[in-house]
């Protein structure tokens, strides 16, 4: 294992320093936890999308990532070193998840401001192949 695979190895398996715990998902969280957060590809996908959001007066929202907030879903406990490998290589890669897979995708979160209001909003950027999103978390509209 080279030195870049057990860094990544590590991070996923931990999450970030800031990672919170699982919490009860609200019906229209969209953007708005780890579980539902927004499908984007790379880290361009997650810039584009977020300087598409506008705020309730009408002005675009500024951004700044926060960091990782680690797994999408949380790692089965019984997942083995090689499963874990395995997952990291399709996630570095983009691979795309097949219907019903579990995603265990690491996410990102940025926090959005509106004048003084900010809040967080999360994206997922291993979704090369999914559609460019067209929904916006709850407050923002978007430019499509």
């Amino acid at each position: 294992m080279n030195l870049r695979t057990a860094a990544l190895t590590l991070l996923f398996v931990t999450g970030a320093a800031g990672a919170e715990a699982p919490a009860k998902v609200a019906a229209d969280s969209y953007g708005l936890s780890k579980e539902q957060a927004v499908e984007v590809c790379k880290p361009r996908g997650e810039h584009e999308y977020l300087a598409r959001l506008v705020c309730p007066d009408s002005e675009h929202a500024t951004f700044e990532r926060s960091g990782n907030f680690g797994e999408r879903t949380p790692l089965p406990d019984d997942l083995s070193d090689d499963a874990t490998n395995r997952l990291i290589e399709d996630m570095m890669g983009y691979k795309a998840l097949q219907p019903g897979e579990a995603d265990y995708h690491i996410v990102d979160g940025y926090e959005v401001a509106c004048g003084e209001t900010k809040i967080r909003v999360y994206l997922d950027m291993y979704h090369c192949d999914a559609p460019r999103p067209t929904r916006a978390p709850a407050g923002f509209s978007i430019i499509n």
